[in-house]
Parts: C-alpha cells; structure tokens; sequence
C-alpha cells in the first residue's frame, strides 16, 4: 500500500511540470535537455518544416503561380467546358482518313492539273500533314501543326468544285432517293447540303455564315469553294 503511494506521487510530480505549459515552454525544454535540437523542428509537434520539407510551387507552370483571375479570364474566353475540351483535346484526321473523306464525296485523288488539283495537293503534302516515316520510326503526328491545317485547308479548297458537282450522286448525302444540293439558284447554302458536308444536323447560324463567305467573296464561284472549305476544315478539326 506503501509502495503504490509513493509512485502515485511520482507520476503527479511528473505530470504536473507539463500539463497547462505552453507548447514553447516545451519546445525549449526539449532543446535543453538536447542542445542539437531546433526548438522548432522539435519531433512529434509538427508534421514538417521548413528544413525538413521541401515547399512545392502551387502551379507547375514555367511562368509561376498565375492570377485566378486571368485564370478565370482564359476560362470564360475559352467557352464552356465541352468547348474547352474539344480544343485542347483534338486528334489530328489521320491522312488514311482525309483520303477516305475526299473519296466519299466523289474526289478524284489521281487527277493532275494546273494549278494542282486537290488529289495532287493530298499526295505531295504528306509531310505537311504529318504523314508516318517508318523508316525512321516515326509514327503519324496526332495533333494539328500549322502547317497541316493550312495545307488540309487548300485542298478542301480545290476539292470544293468536286464536291459541290457530285454532292447529289453521293449515297450519304441522299435521303429517300433523292440527293443534297450544297447552294440553290440563289447561291444561297441549303441546310442539307451543310449536313451532308460536316456530318451533322445543321442550325441556321450553319446557313448564315456559310452564306455571308459566298456573298463576302470578289464572286460566287470563289465564295462557294472557301465556304466549302472553310465548313469541311473546321468539321475535321474540332473548331
């Protein structure tokens, strides 16, 4: 009974130098007891410090921490997230495809001409449009160069007299038998021609612009082939 006493009040003295000290007070007991410990790196009170750690930049970019509000800034000119996704995130038409595409609408891909036809602008611009090189193991680009888009550009451009001729013979642009014209007598652009060209159900803003490149060109002929082009680029290029 003694005994248990005595080392009752042992452990009351013991305890009663720490409950109620400040965290300081602990610290520099520590750092007396071990003169080579930092008071402030003291173990067990902190997960970390600055000579223990190592302090991360709040952005990986090369630039620094960025403003949030340029941040939001970019956000809100980018549009909406599935816009934002499409533009960042766009595979390049791979060049097996855009032969594909040009066939479907009744492109000759053989022809020769002068000024070079759209076929001869497909073959010669295999490098433009990042094309594989398996001798030197190098695989098709995925993602859009300027080069290449400038180059897909103009051979929609030259493909566009092609396409607009043959657009009622083509099977994906007939609906019950009867075949899409891309313009009517007015030289106005039909919303199923514009479908048929992108894929897609077209809106009227589709009808509108394609109809103010034809009207905003020094002719009909060279307005129908840059509205042409210009609707087949950004259908194939996530735009």
């Amino acid at each position: 009974m003694k005994r248990s006493m005595i080392l009752s009040a042992a452990l009351a003295i013991t305890f009663s130098g720490c409950v109620g000290a400040p965290p300081d007070d602990l610290n520099k007991k520590k750092f007396i007891e071990d003169p080579t410990q930092d008071p402030g790196q003291a173990p067990g009170l902190y997960t970390g410090g600055e000579k223990n750690t190592f302090s991360h930049q709040s952005e990986l970019g090369g630039n620094g921490v960025r403003d949030p509000f340029d941040i939001l800034a970019q956000r809100q000119e980018e549009g909406p997230p599935e816009v934002r996704t499409r533009l960042h995130s766009c595979q390049k038409l791979q060049y097996a495809t855009l032969r594909n595409v040009l066939t479907s609408f009744g492109v000759d891909i053989n022809a020769t001409g002068n000024p070079p036809a759209a076929g001869q602008l497909f073959q010669g611009g295999s490098g433009a449009l990042g094309v594989a090189n398996y001798d030197a193991r190098v695989g098709e680009a995925i993602v859009w160069s300027s080069a290449g888009a400038a180059k897909l550009f103009d051979i929609f451009v030259q493909a566009a007299p092609e396409i607009i001729a043959n657009m009622p013979n083509v099977d994906q642009c007939k609906s019950e038998g009867m075949g899409a014209q891309m313009f009517d007598a007015k030289d106005q652009c039909t919303a199923d021609g514009i479908s048929c060209l992108i894929g897609r159900p077209a809106t009227p803003s589709h009808v509108t612009i394609c109809t103010s490149l034809v009207k905003a060109a020094s002719s009909p002929d060279a307005g129908k082939k840059i509205a042409v082009a210009t609707l087949l680029s950004a259908a194939h290029s996530c735009e």
